[in-house]
């Protein structure tokens, strides 16, 4: 059947008299391996990878429409510096490739020569080919401020994965689980980790039972066999009192406890002290105390059974301990890398690109930021605290940002706070596909090339161990160039030409394959290389501080917080002025800066919108499809509304606050939709440092 299904793409390409690629998409971060035919330097179909155990050959809309990128008219094509002061509406003119390296090394000299290495900093989105970043501005100049996005994805998560288990990404074995418990995770509405929501499915159908606690009635919700409306913000409440229940009744897992847990005891004495029962919970959640007790004891009594989140119990300034509670379940009940489990998966043991000697190698003077600014739980950026740094040189000044594959006027909180950060920088880059609103804040804009554009080699997002390849297939966009040729030529400039001596990706590419048991050339043909799925690692111990799950952090309490989650309203209640909520979900159709200009899923889905529930609809005078006002203190916005049924009252919710609202872009994407994210003022979790886009209260009326 393998041979059969694998000759496939092979037919197809005779058919079209087109030569077949291996590859995978970036539209999202989830990396699904693909196949690419190209006729003529032209995709002319493309699909899913038939072997890949990440999507099993299928794609999602998403990846289906992303072989437009290549051929996008708005698509940034030479690099381009700024014309006009800072404040006013970007004007930039084209300038050679060697006139932006130059301009560019010369800022990055003058900055560390009065500000030190520390002054600069970069961030990413999807991070395609962050390493060879890594390299320069980490190694080679000696700034520790080399971030990705996850302040303003699953921070909070992150964190509560990293100091429970020691593990920075565990996977989900949804296709062993018998009970699946999610909170504010909506895998099928976000239609990203197919795999993982094919499993969830196929579940499923086999008998596993599926609860997901949200305020919306999600796509996944539908596909539940129960829907906890839960209030929003209150995650952690619930799940404090499950955890209660179970350690109240003897329903944990005593032997895994006792042998693989750090501070069960005092979680006990800590939940009883706190009086966190399902009676306190019910008031403050919404949820019954009877079906609390019901689902705490559904859920340690089958097994194996997983209770997970991703970012939906985040966005508050509460989440992180949120976060630890829902994860703290698994523990009590045994369930931890076991099949059907939270699965702590290998990685695959990839090297570095390039080699760069110690000799070479400069020290930062200064801390990273987010550990100068207080948040040393942070797993990355704390994004809103930015500004601070650049604006008031609290902790400590940054004068140069480079951002990439990213748009944080566009997705951070409070915009107007991030436009004025852009203006007080010395140094500004953008390296992006599109104009985007970043961009045009910017002293220069660098075009990058499409993951249809440029290789990359790194870990696949499955359960076991996985290297997968993105190869380029078609030729860059005018004079567009992937990140590890920018790295080089901005290194020729700095003098460290010789620490970048690839003359095409291929080189680098046999440096970082050499522990992998198979070839670059092998790894060309097939496309990925994947390892055997492994389980029970928590006996061989963890990498936390004391090699156990740890229930008790001791981490934490050095920062100055309860070793134990504990639960705190939000910052941000409704009241009478503004008595709503502002929730966000994600669209399907649609990831950050990639699809929005993309003028196939823009058919299918356009603009953003609220959805509201039918009693307070009524209540404000809100019509289903018409356009509404939604007003926080700070400012307002007109979006279409959806009157539904399946929304907590109270609350609204925004799909989708990362991209929609565009002034800038491309001209498909320009001026569709509501951008939600300058209702915000900036809100941080004191633990994590995660964005709370959810802490804004808002009030609805019909638009003019």
């Amino acid at each position: 059947m393998n041979a059969k299904v694998d000759d496939l793409g092979a037919r197809l390409a005779e058919v079209k008299g087109a030569k077949l690629i291996k590859s995978f998409c970036y539209t999202c971060p989830w990396q699904c391996p693909t196949e690419v035919l190209v006729r003529d330097g032209k995709i002319v179909y493309h699909k899913g990878n038939p072997e890949s155990p990440n999507n099993i050959g299928s794609r999602c809309a998403k990846g289906m429409a992303s072989s437009y990128l290549p051929r996008d008219p708005d698509r940034l094509k030479y690099p381009m510096l700024r014309t006009n002061p800072k404040g006013q509406p970007g004007q930039f003119k084209r300038i050679s490739w060697d006139e932006a390296f130059t301009f560019i090394a010369d800022k990055l000299k003058a900055i560390r020569e009065k500000w030190g290495p520390e002054a600069v900093a970069y961030t990413c989105h999807h991070d395609p080919n962050t390493v060879f970043f890594r390299h320069l501005l980490g190694d080679l100049y000696g700034s520790p401020n080399n971030y990705t996005h996850t302040s303003g994805c699953e921070q909070d998560r992150r964190a509560a994965c990293l100091t429970l288990f020691g593990h920075v990404f565990p996977m989900h074995d949804f296709a062993n689980s018998r009970y699946v418990m999610l909170w504010g995770m909506n895998n099928l509405g976000a239609n990203q980790g197919l795999w993982e929501s094919r499993a969830l499915i196929e579940a499923k159908k086999k008998g596993a039972r599926l609860v997901v606690v949200d305020p919306n009635f999600t796509e996944t919700a539908q596909k539940a066999n129960e829907w906890v409306p839960i209030r929003p913000g209150t995650d952690g409440a619930m799940a404090l009192a499950m955890c209660r229940v179970i350690v109240d009744e003897d329903l944990y897992d005593r032997d895994f406890v006792t042998r693989y847990c750090e501070g069960f005891e005092g979680f006990r004495d800590h939940l009883r002290e706190k009086g966190y029962t399902p009676a306190w919970a019910e008031g403050i959640c919404g949820i019954g105390a009877d079906t609390i007790t019901r689902l705490a004891r559904e859920f340690a009594r089958t097994k194996p059974s997983m209770s997970a989140i991703f970012k939906g119990s985040g966005y508050y300034t509460n989440g992180a301990d949120a976060a630890r509670a829902c994860y703290i379940l698994n523990a009590l009940c045994g369930e931890v890398d076991k099949p059907g489990n939270l699965n702590l998966k290998d990685w695959a043991p990839l090297a570095a690109p390039v080699v760069i000697p110690d000799s070479a190698k400069a020290k930062p003077g200064k801390p990273p930021l987010h550990i100068a600014m207080g948040y040393p739980l942070a797993p990355d950026l704390p994004n809103s605290r930015l500004p601070d740094a650049v604006i008031d040189g609290k902790p400590y000044p940054v004068k140069g940002l480079f951002v990439q594959s990213t748009n944080p006027v566009m997705s951070d909180p409070n915009r107007d706070r991030v436009q004025e950060m852009f203006r007080h920088l010395e140094l500004g880059v953008a390296i992006e596909l599109f104009m985007s609103e970043t961009a045009l804040e910017c002293d220069i804009v660098l075009p990058e090339t499409s993951f249809y554009e440029q290789a990359e080699i790194r870990n696949g997002m499955w359960l076991g161990p996985e290297v997968i390849l993105c190869q380029p297939v078609v030729a860059p966009v005018g004079e567009a160039k992937p990140l590890y040729e920018i790295v080089k030529g901005l290194a020729a400039k700095m003098g460290w030409a010789q620490h970048f001596p690839y003359e095409k990706w291929e080189d680098w590419g046999e440096l970082m394959m050499k522990d992998i048991p198979i070839s670059l050339e092998e790894l060309k043909h097939k496309g990925f290389w994947a390892g055997p799925v492994r389980y029970n690692r928590v006996p061989e111990g963890l990498a936390t501080p004391s090699g156990k799950v740890e229930i008790r952090s001791q981490a934490y309490a050095d920062a100055g917080f309860d070793p134990y989650p504990v639960f705190v309203q939000r910052t941000v209640i409704p009241d009478d002025e503004f008595p709503l909520q502002l929730t966000h979900s994600k669209l399907s159709m649609h990831c950050n800066i990639v699809t929005q200009n993309n003028p196939f899923l823009m058919e299918i889905c356009g603009e953003n919108w609220m959805e509201i529930n039918r009693v307070d609809a009524a209540k404000y005078g809100i019509v289903d499809g018409a356009y509404a006002i939604v007003e926080s203190p700070k400012d307002h916005i007109r979006i279409k509304a959806k009157v539904v049924e399946g929304l907590v009252p109270g609350c609204i919710s925004v799909r989708h606050g990362h991209g929609f609202g565009h002034w800038a872009m491309g001209s498909v994407a320009k001026g569709k939709g509501a951008h939600s994210n300058n209702l915000m003022d900036t809100h941080t979790s004191p633990i994590t440092g995660a964005n709370c886009y959810n802490e804004c209260k808002v009030r609805v009326r019909p638009a003019p």
